[in-house]
């Protein structure tokens, strides 16, 4: 655990803040209770196992250890041959017994006493898959091998999780004219449908139901389970209708698959069907896990008013609901952006005497960043040199995370794995969405390693942040690789298909983002309001706009519920390609679907108007606004200012400029970059210098917006007056970028100088800066300028000078800060290959 700990050191180091105290009162009880965490629980019988790699996984399960370890007990005890055999599988000397004597002895053990079993099946596994097919051939022996040996042998392919082999042994079982054991087919069934071998799964089930063991409730809810996950929904309905035949009847697990299943794929008007068969006709109790797949089904299609309907109904029915079930309610507000009522969810959780845990915190935090609303949550063992309980690890980690002290998170996960306490998934991937989201992908690929190493099984949203990481740095091809992998290993890939899509038309690629689209219904994924949102706003970025408007009317004809959001792209789309009437139209069905157009909404249509010169109609919006109770913000002043300067009204700037100032709204560097970009324009530069002067002094950073404009004004001005602004300017250490290339260019041109403008352009390229389409535009420009008049020409040749002045400072400064490029992780080495039976869906070739 050392050594973990040491290598789960983050590349970018930063200062900790403060040393942790993990306090081990509380860790018996969260052991007890996660004895799935490879830290919760001590395998005694993990000693006899090798130390390799290959053997990690190998461990008894927890049922079974007690007997395991008193029947070696009372081996050591009374038989010789228990030394012998264990002698002989554990020997780790250069010259070991061969491999036939390793597999006898594995035998005797089982013969010795039947508790061995387990124990001898998880040792011969150890040997594999090295020895897998010496393994097989000692079971083959002519005459027949002994039914102990086979039974044995099959238990050991489980272990290993050799399905394949595991089914060549369980054919010679049942030639030998025995039965396997309910046990070994029901770990097969598991292994093969996690493999996606479904045909070969049903072929057990099927030889099961003609031959024996008599198939069970569990091995039915099993294979239910199965084909749901692979998206044979139809195929597990029939199998609950086939169950009486073999006096087996559906239990509330059972139904809760099924009804799972129906609402992954899209389908919950049949699960609400099934919910109504299994109240009324199967006298199966509904429990709060089909409650909570029912309210989470609702929240995901947006229908947040059904969803605290059925939820109010839960209760009545006299089912307490639990944590989940009101994560999954404060989820479906946050994600709709009904933060008030999130809140007031969590408040009634904590009147029910349920504490909220580390995913309640996620989600209210997740939605307090993206809506600006504050989170009514607290921790309270924060404080420098405070006792940190193992139960709360989790809880402090993620408000580590959300405070931006990803160091602290990383060091206090670091220290409990080291410790020996348990911290869970939504732990790391609290810590892995931190680092995803803070572009330090390669940390959350190295968590995602270490969570592997240390037994912890990744949940879908795991995978959903690393591919999230992955996509904020560009990394697109990495991203679908990783969601191949998922697809090919069974894992829910909804979330995760929603994001790539949304970074495809983040980067442009709208083919791939199209492809990704048809792609999420041929692996059996049925959009929800989420990724119908994502796509139609994809869609809308790009000014598609009867595409995202035919996609808007397919969500609600299934039932979908739009947001604000979603109302916000198609109008913002509408206004930007001039269907300003179309935009109206859908803000007034907004309004009859119940839905309250908000701010945006308003800056959106005010921006519509603005950009077809409608001032007069924007001075009513603005009118409507407040008399509708919603507060104009910076951006809806902005817009406005930007208008009237276009229109060169300085005045009706002035004048909402005025009234801004009054309402208490600070203007912000867009404010100032318009200001001062009609002010150059104008060629008033004493006045732009003043008002950059101004916004310095008011604590406002200029940015670059702000420089390339400032640049363009000066180019045009008296030289003298230039000279002292560009001073200025330099002092501010700003970093050019291609617009400040583009603005010394186009002025090369202008005052008859593209050949300069040529040279520079090939020093440039010499040191990879990379040309946009307009600068392609200006360099044409050149080249035909040079054509016209190839000796080029002398009519200022002052102003010339100052050009190259600024053009040589540009290039120096976009020289040196050519950052070196760090070698990405590559993501094959944190994933295992996707197998043959991996669907390339997202092969877009």
């Amino acid at each position: 655990m050392r050594r973990l700990a040491a290598a789960a050191k983050p590349s970018r180091r930063r200062h900790f803040l403060f040393p942790y105290h993990i306090s081990t009162r509380t860790i018996t009880a969260t052991a007890s209770s996660s004895s799935s965490h490879p830290c919760s629980s001590y395998d005694p019988t993990a000693q006899f196992l090798p130390s390799d790699s290959s053997s990690r996984h190998l461990c008894l399960p927890a049922s079974l250890r007690r007997d395991a370890l008193l029947g070696l007990a009372r081996a050591f005890k009374t038989s010789l041959q228990c030394h012998l055999a264990l002698h002989a599988l554990t020997c780790t000397s250069p010259s070991p017994p061969p491999l036939p004597a390793r597999f006898a002895a594995a035998t005797r053990l089982t013969v010795l006493s039947p508790p061995l079993r387990p124990f001898a099946s998880l040792l011969l596994a150890s040997l594999l898959p090295a020895a897998s097919p010496h393994l097989l051939a000692w079971c083959a022996s002519p005459g027949g091998a002994p039914y102990a040996a086979l039974r044995l042998t099959l238990h050991a392919f489980l272990a290993a999780s050799m399905p394949s082999e595991a089914l060549v042994v369980l054919a010679r079982v049942r030639g030998s004219g025995k039965t396997p054991s309910l046990s070994a087919v029901a770990a097969l069934l598991r292994l093969l449908f996690c493999g996606g071998e479904v045909r070969a799964a049903w072929k057990v089930f099927a030889e099961m139901t003609a031959r024996g063991p008599r198939p069970t409730l569990a091995i039915f809810n099993a294979m239910i389970l199965g084909f749901c996950h692979r998206g044979l929904v139809h195929v597990a309905t029939g199998l609950l209708g086939v169950m009486w035949r073999f006096r087996v009847f559906p239990d509330a697990c059972s139904y809760n698959i099924l009804i799972k299943g129906h609402c992954v794929f899209g389908q919950a008007g049949d699960a609400f069907e099934l919910f109504d068969e299994m109240m009324h006709k199967s006298g199966c109790e509904p429990t709060v896990v089909t409650y909570n797949i029912l309210v989470n089904a609702l929240c995901r299609g947006g229908n947040m008013v059904e969803a605290r309907r059925l939820f109010d109904e839960m209760l009545k029915a006299g089912i307490k609901a639990n944590t989940i079930t009101f994560n999954v309610l404060i989820d479906g507000y946050a994600k709709a952006g009904r933060m008030n009522e999130a809140n007031a969810a969590c408040r009634e959780m904590k009147v029910r005497g349920l504490l909220p845990d580390c995913w309640t915190f996620n989600i209210l935090s997740a939605g307090a960043d993206k809506f600006g609303k504050a989170v009514h949550l607290t921790t309270h063992e924060q404080e420098e040199g405070s006792q940190i309980s193992a139960d709360s690890i989790d809880m402090v980690v993620c408000r580590l995370c959300w405070d931006g002290r990803l160091d602290d998170a990383w060091q206090l996960v670091g220290s409990a794995v080291e410790q020996g306490v348990p911290v869970s998934v939504a732990g790391f991937n609290a810590l892995i969405a931190a680092y995803s989201k803070g572009g330090f992908e390669e940390e959350a690929l190295e968590l995602y390693r270490i969570m592997k190493e240390i037994g912890l099984a990744p949940l879908p949203s795991t995978f959903s942040y690393v591919i999230m990481g992955l996509c904020n740095q560009g990394r697109l091809d990495d991203a679908q690789l990783l969601l191949e992998h998922m697809i090919s290993k069974g894992y829910s890939v909804g979330t995760s298909f929603t994001i790539y899509m949304d970074s495809c038309f983040r980067y442009g690629n709208v083919e791939d983002a199209l492809k990704c689209w048809d792609d999420m219904v041929k692996v059996g994924v049925q959009p929800d309001f989420i990724a119908f949102s994502a796509y139609i706003n994809g869609l809308c970025r790009l000014d598609h706009v009867n595409e995202a408007y035919r996609a808007f009317v397919e969500m609600t004809r299934r039932g979908l519920v739009p947001n604000n959001i979603t109302y916000n792209s198609l109008i913002s789309a509408f206004c930007r390609v001039g269907y300003v009437a179309e935009a109206l139209k859908l803000e007034k069905k907004m309004r009859q679907s119940g839905l309250v157009p908000d701010v945006f909404t308003s800056n959106i249509l005010i921006d519509g108007f603005c950009r077809e010169g409608r001032l007069d109609i924007v001075n009513r919006r603005f009118l409507d606004m407040r008399s509708s109770g919603l507060t104009p913000d910076v951006v809806t002043y902005n817009t406005i200012i930007n208008a009237y300067c276009r229109a060169q009204d300085m005045s009706g700037a002035m004048v909402f400029m005025n009234k801004m100032l009054a309402d208490g709204c600070d203007p912000d560097i867009f404010t100032y970059n318009i200001w001062i970009h009609s002010l150059c324009n104008n060629h008033s530069m004493n006045r732009a210098a003043r008002v950059l002067d101004e916004l310095v002094a008011v604590g406002c950073t200029p940015n670059l917006v702000t420089y390339n404009t400032l640049m363009d004004g000066i180019c045009n001005d008296v030289l003298d007056r230039a000279m002292i602004l560009t001073g200025k300017l330099i002092k501010m250490a700003f970093q050019p970028n291609t617009v400040t290339v583009n603005v010394f260019f186009s002025h090369f041109c202008k005052q008859g100088f593209g050949r300069r403008a040529l040279v520079w352009a090939e020093k440039l390229r010499e040191d990879s800066v990379a040309f946009d389409d307009a600068t392609m535009n200006i360099l044409d420009w050149a080249y035909r300028e040079t054509e016209d008049d190839p000796r080029g020409s002398n009519a200022d040749i002052d102003k010339c000078m100052f050009l190259e002045f600024l053009m040589l400072i540009t290039y120096n400064t976009m020289s040196n800060s050519r950052s070196p490029k760090f070698a990405n992780m590559p993501i094959k080495t944190v994933i295992d290959p996707a197998g043959s039976n991996a669907i390339k869906v997202l092969d877009t070739g």
